[in-house]
């Protein structure tokens, strides 16, 4: 069990380093994330689901079949956690997060772990096909998740001054520069001003992605504290201090949109 529950925290902490430095510039950094946030978010729920289970049925695990059920469907994980954890009486604030913002984060995490949309780029290279927006989970993550993350924390003086930072940009470069780069939605950029403006963008919206992605990593963290602590008063001691291994994600919003780089492993 601590094996697991190592795995399901070192994948979410690292999902959330890798998604804060993530760019129009560094596609693959999206797809690390994916990777290893879908991991982690799966491997703990259904840690937490097996626990839970054992909790109630004097220390007998439910069968594999059981959880094997789930498939990587994160979205039904998350909502079966969540259910026990009301049964168990955690307070709202400590429950499942469920904004708009959280339900893209989950949605998108979902089409990707259940191979809908994890092999986009070589299901697109084979078919020969014009590019499904619906199917590329980089624009998914950019419209369901960035958008409206700049949409409720982008106040207008700020997007003012990043607009400014992208014309200085654009007048002291564009006439010797040459830009060709691709941005998250499948634009394409061909000027300074364009690449400066989403760099900007980025720059603003990254460590507030980083945060609504460990909200999760820290509700597991109350999940794990409340097993470990039902384990401990029934006296079962085949369960260990799981809590332990989310302890770094308890911790404020601004602590989680602050701290860059993200590991079980390092204080």
């Amino acid at each position: 069990m601590t094996r697991e529950a190592a795995i399901s925290a070192e994948h979410l902490a690292t999902g959330a380093t890798i998604i804060g430095k993530s760019n129009y510039a560094y596609h693959a950094h999206f797809g690390q994330a994916f990777f290893s946030l879908s991991t982690g978010i799966e491997r703990g729920a259904k840690l937490a689901l097996a626990i839970y289970h054992a909790l109630k049925n004097d220390g007998d695990f439910p069968e594999p079949r059981v959880l094997r059920s789930y498939g990587h469907n994160l979205s039904d994980l998350l909502t079966e956690l969540d259910l026990k954890a009301e049964e168990a009486g955690l307070p709202p604030s400590e429950r499942l997060p469920r904004s708009q913002i959280h339900s893209g984060i989950i949605r998108v995490l979902t089409e990707f772990a259940s191979n809908v949309t994890r092999y986009y780029n070589l299901d697109f290279v084979m078919d020969n096909v014009h590019r499904d927006a619906s199917g590329d989970p980089v624009k998914s993550w950019y419209e369901q998740v960035t958008v409206p993350i700049l949409e409720k924390h982008l106040k207008p003086a700020k997007k003012t001054k990043i607009q400014e930072g992208a014309r200085m940009a654009s007048a002291l470069m564009e006439s010797f520069s040459i830009v060709s780069h691709t941005s998250e939605s499948g634009e394409h950029l061909s000027s300074v001003y364009e690449a400066s403006l989403k760099t900007g963008m980025t720059e603003f919206v990254n460590p507030y992605v980083r945060m609504y992605v460990l909200h999760f990593a820290r509700f597991y963290s109350h999940i794990m504290s409340d097993l470990t602590f039902a384990a401990y008063k029934k006296g079962m001691s085949s369960i260990p201090h799981l809590s332990e291994f989310f302890a770094i994600f308890h911790n404020e919003d601004s602590y989680l949109r602050n701290r860059k780089v993200w590991s079980i492993y390092k204080p």
